[in-house]
């Protein structure tokens, strides 16, 4: 499986990175004699990131959350896991080439939370380079896998430049993509799962493009077919099988699934944990769903349990059979809301954000009615309880420990599709829309294509419109129009263009009520948006890269949310701040000082007061804004671009928003500026705020505790410019539990951590901290601190005290000085750690393709004697010969370093290379 030479990269960036990495591989063996060692990379990574074909959870949990959930998932599986993380990191003999390891059984065993759990471990993190996770399916497209595997390869390293990850791979053709991703795989110690491999046609073309370095690279496939290991791994006849749980393991799943017996009577205890370990026949999965309607069922009700188990399922149930069970014990709204999940690719990661305002738009949340109308019962509240019923799976999670990210486990997802469709409730149409005929849901989701060959094409996936411009599928009747075609071909998405336009003469037609196009490549929305759908409430754009917004939106009086995150728009409609049903928005670096003067002038009109969230506000010392802002009592989230010169100004407008639950405020660097002896603002009265991002010079040498919201659970400071130790007076805040020193938050020497302090703090990240030398750490201090990371605190030698922490978990160190890392594990042997430097030609090679980007988009900074993509027919980079490759990347990486700074600043909002690496 080794590289032939025969499969070298053609296209030209293919063949600078191939070139580059076998430079640097032949100077890394010249320098390290004959073991020909790897650096290993920074992987600062959600290891295994899942998009709309990946099956993997970056699982970034806090971690007593992460492991509670990880390890009630692979109970019982203790030799498997210490086979499989022995096979993965044994480089002995052979074993040093590439091996594919097969994990194989039955449906529902435990194949992927086994692999999943595995490939979080720290050891495992550490061992690897970079880690990618694709899930393969029944029909398999070639082209997109490459793309993905490619995407979560080439994220390791673009995490460096906090930039988002690589999208034109959707552009490339098999071949293309072939050479690059090989290029990629070259360089690097990796780790690929290929999930639910179901057959080998994929697997042989795939194989070739495995790049086989003899570094100790591995690829796990997870597959119900016993043959096929012996067929794509004749060499390693070595592979895992897992079987049914025994009784024993059942029974310890069980208890670890579910809340205590302790109160239950032992009889009754007893006969419904003989019920579910029988009915369930050692699957995990039928374990953790019967697990799960038992953690949720009341101590009143255990003996109608006992005999729902007795009469509703046969004594060989199915997984299906237990699903529909779970699903027919859930009251009606939390029913429509696992309902709901099925619009989302299966085995994606859906973001909770997202969740949320769904359901909270489609009104699925809603109960009974009550006297003032109806009941809504929250979003968080109804997911918690289906985490608890095991239905959904955190995967990602946020500083404060709430979920960010989760999954709808994928033989779940079949059951519940299965049930959305026959209920009329939602439909999904993959390839094109005219495969199910017409629109018989209320709710549709449109996926990206999967039966395509050659390039990634994505059909568009509309219906025609009749002579008359009448819809026979009834788009009149859509309540929620779901896309998920985010390849971006460098041409608009014309679908939605297309779905509305039959609405267009009707005007005022349309029950449709979400409209989410997230990642959809500048769509087409027609002008007259805002008429022809007078009833939606949730209108999505985030990642669309779109420039402009209908002016009608200005008449979508019911709109909730309105998402332009990511996109170029820099104008929203005057009359947004009086839409009085809107509770969120989100935009990137946006005035809304138009509005807040047509507010003034219309002083007839009340202000919506009621706005929850206002994301991406842009505002100065003059912004008539200000006086806005002060008034927006309602608001619990806000991120705000401080464009002034008075640091003051920054806070005192924000001191009356006595909900604020979040606050992300990012100032203008004016340490400077000595004369400004301006500081900011008295937060103390700010209770309610829990979220603090601060960015920016903060016009003091230390802080103070009246500076400080005493009920902060996370902080986050980044080039503030302390020059006095900040520990003593955030080491006093007892709801602490994350707290991030970024890029030049601290400029001073030393840290000393009090006796006592930091009660609750569970995460801590110290980042770029340069003149740090010397921390220390007393006793009984940080004594719940489980996750520590320090990166490129490159003068740091030593931590004293560091061996008084009994509860770390995981740490990790990342570009540090070579005394720091045997200092670290003396002091805490038994605690996993991570330890990464970044080889600069992985750094410089990202440069490379971030400079070719730049100038694809701007040819007119092009540097002399390089040719470079024409923008109308999508060409790929073509380099000059190769006699001139190295001058040309020299000038790319050399020429006008504030052109690849502006650059980094278009893709993040306004941020500059500093401050997009100090925030991620």
């Amino acid at each position: 499986m080794e590289a032939s030479e025969g499969l070298g990269p053609r296209n030209p960036l293919a063949k600078t990175l191939s070139w580059v990495c076998a430079l640097s591989s032949w100077r890394r063996r010249r320098g390290n004699g004959e073991t020909g060692e790897m650096s290993a990379p920074e992987v600062e990574i959600s290891p295994l990131n899942a998009g709309t074909s990946s099956g993997a959870s970056s699982s970034s949990a806090p971690p007593r959350a992460r492991m509670m959930k990880d390890e009630s998932h692979i109970v019982g599986r203790e030799d498997s896991v210490n086979q499989l993380v022995s096979q993965l990191i044994d480089e002995s003999g052979d074993c040093a080439n590439l091996r594919v390891i097969s994990v194989v059984g039955e449906e529902a065993i435990g194949k992927t939370a086994l692999v999943r759990s595995v490939c979080n471990r720290a050891d495992i993190k550490n061992h690897f380079d970079c880690c990618a996770w694709v899930r393969v399916g029944p029909e398999p497209n070639l082209v997109h896998l490459m793309a993905a595997l490619l995407k979560q390869l080439s994220v390791v390293f673009v995490k460096q430049l906090r930039v988002r990850e690589l999208q034109d791979v959707d552009r490339l053709k098999e071949e293309e993509l072939s050479n690059l991703l090989q290029g990629v795989l070259m360089e690097c110690r990796y780790l690929v799962v290929l999930d639910d491999l179901c057959d080998l046609h994929v697997m042989d073309k795939l194989i070739m493009v495995l790049a086989d370095s003899r570094n100790g690279s591995r690829v796990i496939v997870t597959t119900l077919n016993r043959d096929i290991p012996s067929s794509i791994d004749p060499w390693y006849s070595t592979h895992l099988e897992l079987s049914p749980l025994n009784r024993e393991q059942s029974e310890k799943l069980l208890e670890k699934c579910c809340h205590p017996f302790d109160k239950v009577d032992p009889p009754v205890e007893l006969d419904l944990k003989e019920r579910i370990v029988s009915k369930s026949g050692g699957s995990p999965a039928k374990i953790l769903l019967l697990g799960g309607l038992l953690s949720t069922t009341s101590l009143d009700r255990c003996t109608e349990l006992v005999n729902l188990l007795a009469n509703g399922l046969t004594d060989c149930p199915t997984l299906q059979d237990v699903a529909r069970l779970s699903v027919a014990k859930l009251p009606e709204p939390l029913k429509q809301c696992a309902l709901y999940l099925t619009l989302f690719p299966k085995e994606s990661e859906i973001p909770t954000r997202r969740l949320f305002r769904l359901w909270s738009a489609e009104e699925v949340l809603v109960s009974s009615p009550s006297e003032n109308g109806v009941t809504r019962v929250d979003a968080e509240k109804c997911f918690r309880d289906l985490v608890r019923r095991n239905m959904v799976h955190v995967v990602r999670w946020k500083w404060e420990g709430s979920a960010q990210a989760c999954r709808l486990p994928g033989a779940l997802y079949d059951v519940l599709y299965q049930m959305a469709k026959n209920e009329g409730f939602l439909k999904i149409y993959d390839r094109s829309i005219h495969y199910e005929g017409k629109f018989d849901a209320p709710r549709i989701a449109i996926h990206r294509d999967i039966s395509g060959g050659g390039e990634a094409e994505v059909q568009v996936n509309v219906l025609e419109a009749g002579p008359d411009n009448s819809m026979p599928c009834g788009t009149g009747q859509l309540r929620c129009y779901v896309s998920f075609n985010t390849v971006k071909l460098g041409t608009r998405a014309g679908e939605i263009a297309l779905l509305l336009r039959p609405l267009v003469p009707k005007r005022d037609s349309s029950l449709l009520s979400v409209l989410d196009l997230e990642g959809v490549y500048k769509p087409l929305l027609p002008e007259e948006l805002g008429e022809i759908l007078p009833n939606l409430q949730y209108l999505g754009l985030r990642w669309t890269l779109l420039e402009w917004l209908p002016a009608s939106v200005a008449r979508l009086s019911r709109l909730e949310t309105l998402d332009l995150k990511y996109t170029n728009i820099k104008y929203v409609p005057d009359s947004i701040l009086k839409a009085e049903h809107l509770r969120h928005l989100y935009m990137t670096e946006v005035s809304l000082d138009d509005a807040a003067r047509r507010h003034q002038l219309e002083s007839n009109k009340s202000l919506n007061c009621n706005i929850q969230t206002i994301w991406g506000l842009v505002i100065n010392d003059d912004s008539p804004m200000l006086d806005v802002l002060g008034k927006l009592t309602g608001l619990m989230k806000l991120a705000l671009t401080w464009d002034g010169w008075s640091v003051s100004g920054a806070t005192e407008h924000i001191l009356n928003l006595g909900m604020l639950k979040s606050l992300r405020l990012r100032m203008k660097d004016l340490s400077n500026y000595s004369s400004n002896k301006d500081e900011m603002s008295d937060m103390s009265g700010l209770e309610s705020l829990s979220n603090l991002h601060l960015h920016g010079y903060l016009g003091m040498q230390g802080l103070l505790e009246s500076h400080i919201p005493p009920n902060l659970k996370v902080l986050t400071l980044s080039m503030s410019g302390l020059e006095v130790d900040p520990m003593g007076v955030l080491g006093k805040l007892k709801c602490l539990t994350t707290l991030r020193l970024f890029a030049s938050s601290y400029e001073g020497k030393t840290l000393s951590v009090s006796e006592g302090t930091f009660p609750s703090l569970r995460v801590l990240k110290l980042w770029k901290l340069e003149n740090l030398t010397e921390w220390t750490i007393q006793a009984n201090a940080m004594q719940c601190l489980e996750d520590l990371e320090i990166k490129d605190c490159k003068e740091l030698k030593k931590i004293d005290g560091l061996q008084h922490i009994k509860t770390l978990e995981v740490i990790t160190l990342v570009r540090v000085s070579d005394e720091l890392e045997p200092s670290v594990r003396a002091m805490q042997p038994n605690v996993p750690i991570i330890a990464k430097k970044l080889p600069q030609v992985a750094l410089f090679l990202l440069l490379v393709y971030m400079f070719v980007r730049h100038f694809s988009c701007h040819p007119q900074s092009t540097p002399q004697g390089t040719a470079f993509p024409d923008r109308a027919n999508n060409n790929l980079l073509d380099l000059t010969p190769s006699t001139r490759i190295i001058e040309n990347v020299e000038r790319c990486f050399f020429y006008n370093h504030m052109v690849f700074m502006s650059f980094c600043s278009e893709k993040k909002g306004g941020a500059s290379y500093r401050v997009s690496y100090a925030c991620p």
